[in-house]
């Protein structure tokens, strides 16, 4: 299928596994240039090499945590254009408001909720002034089979 994506610049969050690398290796395969991010630099190598053995399109690795503040601006500014942004790092832990505390709810929500929305708040602009670019946030799929522990 021709997308129209060669050349087009795909930043992925949580792409070194599972469905963000399952994202990544789709939008390579159609001709994208992709930006891998991820807290850990062999898993990275591992997926870009993975990449590589079957697309020629441009792969960059980018090791760097997305709960810390400020690590979105450093992200952002080595990426450059972004035509398209998925966010799909992060994942919020089991359990109900009587059995985690506050810290445990802070880190799963500093990744997921935070890390996406300050990521997208800086490339919202730069899409804005081209008038042009996707986000895409990949929150979970307790929205159509929810689970009493989340």
């Amino acid at each position: 299928m021709e997308l129209r994506l060669t050349g087009k610049q795909v930043v992925v969050t949580g792409s070194s596994k599972g469905i963000g690398f399952a994202i990544a290796d789709g939008f390579a395969r159609e001709g994208a240039d992709v930006h891998l991010i991820a807290r850990t630099k062999s898993d990275l190598a591992a997926a870009k090499e993975s990449i590589n053995r079957h697309s020629d399109t441009a792969v960059h690795t980018h090791a760097i945590d997305l709960s810390q503040s400020g690590s979105d601006r450093l992200l952002y500014d080595a990426c450059g254009a972004i035509d398209i942004l998925v966010n799909n790092a992060g994942a919020i832990p089991a359990g109900g408001l009587d059995s985690m505390d506050e810290a445990t709810w802070r880190e799963g929500w500093e990744l997921k909720v935070f890390g996406h929305i300050n990521l997208a708040r800086l490339v919202l602009e730069q899409m804005k002034r081209r008038g042009s670019g996707v986000i895409i946030n990949i929150a979970g799929a307790a929205g159509e089979r929810p689970v009493y522990g989340f």
